[in-house]
């Protein structure tokens, strides 16, 4: 059998060639979109690093009745609050709501490292807590989040649909992914192709995704200007001297 940490050197060779592939893809983007994709960039060439970290078997730390990978644990604590804030950030919510949005996310994450380590009540608890946590953020997606979206340009709001619709659905799975693991479901094997698969995927496809359609987040820029300097010239008219004056 393949060990784990093979399917993980090639995971970290994968994502350091399309750390590559964005970084130009990005280059190719006016200059005002680039600063919005290069957070993505910087995510997946960090895998590429921490994921080889974590197949050299580097910074695995036995806590309680398991353990907890440090390079898996930095790149998430990392990745999701910038995928799940940037959702929120395309709507244009408050930024109360993007805070709100990140706080969930990091608070599912710590309880996944939670339930991890942890048995009975305590790991029960923190294994509700992540379900919990994604019906919170489904409700602030659907909810508030959506209205700031509809009064967006009509491109942002399909942007912003799209972009929640990835990262609620590829959470969920790495969600059930999660579960199935706490439960023990999986052998060293599976874990490992199944985890690199879905975290490829989150990372790799959303950063790619961004590119695609970083350039609609100039949309209402552009509006703005467009009134800002409208708003000038008709302060403007109303001062300048005329003829009959």
């Amino acid at each position: 059998m393949i060990e784990p940490s093979t399917v993980r050197f090639v995971s970290a060779a994968l994502y350091g060639g399309w750390a590559v592939a964005l970084f130009a893809a990005v280059r190719l983007k006016r200059p005002a979109a680039r600063r919005y994709c290069y957070p993505f960039v910087a995510v997946v060439a960090a895998a590429s690093v921490l994921v080889a970290a974590r197949g050299a078997g580097i910074g695995a730390v036995p806590v309680g009745t398991g353990e907890l990978v440090l390079p898996q644990t930095v790149s998430d604590y990392a990745t999701y609050p910038l995928l799940f804030g940037f959702a929120a950030f395309v709507a244009g919510a408050s930024r109360r709501y993007i805070g709100v949005v990140v706080a969930t996310i990091l608070l599912m994450r710590t309880a996944y490292d939670v339930a991890d380590v942890a048995d009975g009540t305590v790991g029960l608890a923190a294994t509700a807590a992540i379900v919990v946590g994604y019906a919170l953020l489904a409700l602030l997606y659907f909810g508030p989040v959506a209205a700031a979206a509809r009064r967006r340009s009509p491109r942002r709001a399909l942007f912003y649909r799209k972009t929640r619709n990835l990262v609620l659905f590829v959470f969920g799975i790495l969600i059930t992914w999660a579960m199935l693991q706490l439960f023990g479901v999986f052998d060293a094997f599976t874990q490992a192709v199944t985890l690199e698969y879905i975290d490829f995927i989150l990372r790799v496809g959303f950063a790619g995704f961004v590119i695609a359609n970083a350039e609609t987040l100039l949309d209402d820029e552009g509006e703005a200007d467009a009134t800002a300097g409208t708003d000038r010239a008709d302060s403007g008219s109303g001062t300048a001297p005329t003829a009959a004056d």
